[in-house]
């Protein structure tokens, strides 16, 4: 049964690099407008910020500026609008924007121990035809965790997303204090899991 092996495999993933003295996030700082930032092993940073109404603002920077991107997601899990970045510049028509059942808000923000699926319907800014995207999410029992060098209480979320021609699953850890989740492993369709645990959780920019 894969729900009990992804439980495991999230829990126990090392946060790498860890440092200690770390400037941990804390819901007061994220409601003051403070970021928290992510670092994880691909040199990536990701900054996330609470923009009112249980949304959160993910940007995703990499040391080169290539490839940067900006997610605004429903409950800290749920991905509702996505663009590509050029500096601080937002373009265009790289956005994709999803839309979800009337009633996907009484599932954030998510609690341990759900099971359920949705059908979401992806639209894009360049005029490609929409898609409908096939979502299986799985969330597992409350742990203490450690992200980076930050210990919080938190439990896993495995999202399966489907369209047409494609899947990819995503491993999270929920921090249900802070109303985020950060990635901790990646599973492409027939591979294995990729661990991807962050290595620095901070307020403080890297």
């Amino acid at each position: 049964m894969r729900a009990p092996l992804i439980s495991a495999l999230l829990f126990a993933l090392p946060a790498a690099g860890a440092e200690t003295g770390a400037e941990c996030p804390t819901r007061s700082a994220l409601e003051a407008g403070e970021s928290a930032y992510v670092t994880y092993p691909d040199s990536s940073i990701v900054a996330l910020k609470w923009i009112g109404e249980g949304m959160v603002q993910e940007t995703t920077r990499y040391p080169d500026g290539d490839g940067d991107f900006r997610m605004i997601s429903m409950g800290g899990v749920f991905i509702i609008d996505e663009v590509d970045m050029d500096g601080d510049r937002e373009m265009g028509p790289t956005r994709i924007s999803t839309r979800y059942p009337p009633d996907m808000f009484d599932r954030v923000p998510l609690s341990p121990e759900q099971e359920f699926k949705v059908v979401a319907v992806n639209r894009f800014a360049d005029g490609t035809e929409s898609e409908e995207e096939y979502l299986s999410v799985q969330t597992g029992n409350t742990a203490e965790v450690m992200v980076g060098a930050c210990s919080y209480t938190a439990f896993p979320v495995l999202i399966t997303y489907r369209w047409q021609g494609g899947e990819f699953t995503s491993m999270l850890s929920h921090l249900p204090t802070l109303g985020l989740s950060v990635e901790m492993a990646r599973i492409d369709e027939g591979t294995d899991p990729e661990p991807f645990a962050p290595h620095h959780f901070t307020l403080a920019h890297p």
